[in-house]
């Protein structure tokens, strides 16, 4: 921040010197210089004023939060119940129909023939053969993991597999 003689402290130079970072020319200047004296006495007193209001904005602020604060719990208590039975009324008109339809009772107490009962032995029979026939399909020499790391061999760890029974 170079400072001419015959000039006055730019807009930069003044707020340095407000908040204490001006250099030593700038603040020999405001010294000798009526004008940006003047200058920085206003920016002050305009300050000082939003400081007195803020002040009393926020010391007239309480009285107001409390008596909204005391409304607010007055509310509460009157609808906090309202709240309650709406919440539960919605509850019942979702959950009755729910109910009904997962717990259907079958009249004369006959049960309805469901897919899991109509399978038929013959078809179960058929399918154990064909699970058969691909166990046999399937070659014991096949190398598997539980072979290939020899799990049933060794006890149990928590420790991982070592890497050279990884690479084989």
């Amino acid at each position: 921040m170079t400072l001419q003689q015959s000039s006055h402290l730019s807009e930069e130079e003044l707020n340095d010197v407000l908040i204490g970072l001006g250099s030593s020319e700038a603040k020999a200047h405001c010294d000798e210089c009526e004008s940006c004296r003047g200058k920085l006495r206003a920016f002050r007193s305009e300050v000082n004023a939003f400081n007195q209001a803020s002040l009393a904005w926020s010391e007239a602020r309480p009285g107001k939060s409390l008596r909204a604060a005391r409304e607010a719990r007055v509310r509460r208590m009157i609808l906090s119940p309202a709240v309650w039975a709406l919440a539960v009324l919605l509850l019942l008109m979702i959950g009755i129909p729910v109910w009904n339809r997962d717990h259907r009772a079958v009249p004369n107490g006959r049960t309805e023939p469901t897919e899991e009962s109509s399978v038929s032995e013959a078809q179960i029979a058929e399918d154990n053969n064909l699970l058969r026939s691909v166990n046999a399909a399937l070659s014991a020499d096949e190398a598997s993991s539980v072979s290939e790391y020899r799990l049933l061999d060794r006890p149990r760890s928590h420790r991982k597999a070592r890497p050279e029974l990884r690479s084989r």
